[in-house]
C-alpha cells in the first residue's frame, strides 16, 4: 500500500481517536496504518500537542474561503453562554479535530507528496521555457527548441538554456544622443500560454516574461530614450542610465524609470494595469489619468480613465519570478485566470458567483496545480473535474444531492 493512499481516511480515523469516538476496530486500525508510514505517525503525534492544534486552526484559516471559515465558527460556537463556558476546552477540542482532516491533507498535498497518479486524477503540469522570436527581416525561431546564435544589425543574438541575450558593440549604444529615439530593429519576443523566459536587453536590462506575454523592443537602443512595449506580465530589472531614461510602454499608459527593479501585470484583455515597485523609484503615466510616482512596496494601479496607488505585499505580486504564488484574500476567479495562463489550462465554473469566493493561500510555481485543486477541495466549499486542459469547478453541494 502506498503510505499516502489514504490520506482522507487516515485523517477522519485520527479525528474519531482523538475525540474518543474510535471503537476498538478503529483504534487498531489506526495503530497498524502509524506503523507502515512514519510520517503519518509524525503528524499524529504533533497533533496531540495543544499548541500544535493551534497552529492547525490557524492553517485552516489561511487555506479556506471566507464562507468556509465563517460556517465552521459559526458551527462550533451554536450553543449557549453558559454552556460554552463549561465546555471551553471540550469545544476546542472539537473545533481541532474538526479541522485534523484540512491540516493532515494539505501537510501532504502542499508538499507535493502525493502525485495526482496515486488518487487516480489527470495531472496537469506546470509551464516550460518556451518562446518564439521574430527577427526585423521577419523569420521566426522557435528560441526554446534549439540554441539560438545570429547577428543582427551587428549586435550578437545568443538563446541557451531560457536566456535570450544581445551583446552589441559599445560604440553602437545611443550613437544619436540628439533625438528623442531613433527608429531601431526590432525584435518581438512571444511567450505563449503555459510558458516563461528571459532576455537580456542590450543595455544589459534583464526582462523576466511570464505566460501569455509579448515584449517588443530594439536590437540595440538609440537616441534619449531606451524604449519597449509589454502585453502581459514581466519583471524588470533596469540598468542604471541617467541620460536614458527607461520606458515601458502598455495599452494603458507608459512606466518610466533610470534603473531599478519592478513588475508590471498589463495584460490586453485585462481592464486594468499594475506597476509593482521592488526597488528605486518609478513614475506611471497614462493620457487620461494622473501620473503617479511609486516608492519601492508601492503598487500603481491604473484603469482606463483612473489611477491610484497602494502599498502592497511585494511577494504577492513578484513572487512568481522566484517560483512561488502567493495569494490573499483575492478570488477564485483572479486566481485561477493566472493559472489558465501558467498551466495553459481553460477553467470553466457551474455557476459565475464561484468566481467571487475569496481565497488564500500559496503554491509552488513548478509544482502541479492538483496541489492548488485537491486544498480547493479541502476547503468544502467546491469540488473539481478534469477533462484534458479543461477544469470544471462546481459547488461540493450539488454533488452530493
Amino acid at each position: 500500500m502506498n503510505k499516502f493512499e489514504n490520506v482522507y481516511q487516515d485523517a477522519a480515523l485520527m479525528r474519531k481517536v482523538l475525540l474518543g469516538e474510535a471503537n476498538e476496530v478503529e483504534q487498531q486500525d489506526l495503530e497498524k496504518r502509524l506503523a507502515e508510514c512514519p510520517d503519518l505517525q509524525k503528524v499524529y503525534g504533533q497533533l496531540q500537542n495543544g499548541e500544535t492544534l493551534r497552529v492547525a486552526f490557524g492553517e485552516y484559516q489561511n487555506y479556506s474561503s471566507k464562507k468556509a471559515y465563517q460556517s465552521f465558527l459559526q458551527k462550533i460556537g451554536r450553543m449557549e453562554p453558559e454552556t460554552q463556558k463549561r465546555r471551553s476546552l471540550r469545544v476546542w477540542w472539537y473545533a481541532a479535530a474538526a479541522v485534523v482532516t484540512l491540516v493532515v491533507a494539505l501537510s501532504f498535498y502542499m508538499s507535493n507528496y502525493i502525485s495526482p497518479e496515486e488518487v487516480g486524477k489527470a495531472l496537469i503540469q506546470p509551464g516550460t521555457q518556451q518562446a518564439q522570436l521574430t527577427l526585423p527581416d521577419g523569420s521566426v525561431i522557435d528560441v526554446h527548441k534549439k540554441e539560438v546564435s545570429v547577428i543582427v544589425d551587428g549586435v550578437q543574438v545568443k538563446y541557451k538554456k531560457g536566456v535570450l541575450s544581445y551583446q552589441p558593440a559599445v560604440a553602437t549604444q545611443h550613437e544619436e544622443k540628439n533625438v528623442e529615439e531613433q527608429p531601431a530593429k526590432s525584435n518581438e519576443l512571444v511567450i505563449p500560454r503555459g510558458g516563461e523566459n528571459t532576455v537580456i536587453l542590450a543595455d544589459g536590462t534583464t526582462v523576466h516574461l511570464n505566460a501569455g506575454s509579448k515584449l517588443t523592443y530594439p536590437v540595440r537602443f538609440a537616441g534619449k530614450r531606451r524604449i519597449v512595449r509589454l502585453e502581459g506580465e514581466a519583471y524588470f530589472d533596469v540598468v542604471a542610465d541617467e541620460e536614458h531614461p527607461f520606458v515601458v510602454q502598455t495599452h494603458l499608459g507608459d512606466v518610466t524609470v533610470l534603473g531599478t527593479a519592478f513588475n508590471v501585470n498589463a495584460y490586453a484583455d485585462a481592464v486594468v494595469c499594475y506597476t509593482t515597485l521592488v526597488r528605486g523609484k518609478v513614475k506611471f503615466s497614462a493620457p487620461n489619468a494622473e501620473t503617479i510616482t511609486l516608492s519601492p512596496g508601492e503598487q500603481a494601479v491604473v484603469f482606463a480613465n483612473s489611477s491610484t496607488k497602494r502599498v502592497v505585499n511585494l511577494e504577492e505580486y513578484v513572487g512568481w519570478v522566484d517560483g512561488m504564488y502567493i495569494f490573499n484574500d483575492r478570488p477564485l476567479g483572479d486566481i485561477m485566470k493566472t493559472f489558465e495562463r501558467w498551466y495553459d489550462i481553460q477553467v470553466y465554473y457551474e455557476t459565475p458567483n464561484l468566481r467571487d469566493i475569496t481565497y488564500s493561500g500559496s503554491l509552488k510555481r513548478y509544482g502541479t496545480i492538483n496541489s492548488f485543486l485537491d486544498a480547493l477541495e479541502l476547503t468544502g466549499d467546491l469540488t473539481y473535474k478534469i477533462s484534458g486542459r479543461s477544469i470544471l469547478i462546481y459547488d461540493k453541494a450539488d454533488e452530493q444531492e
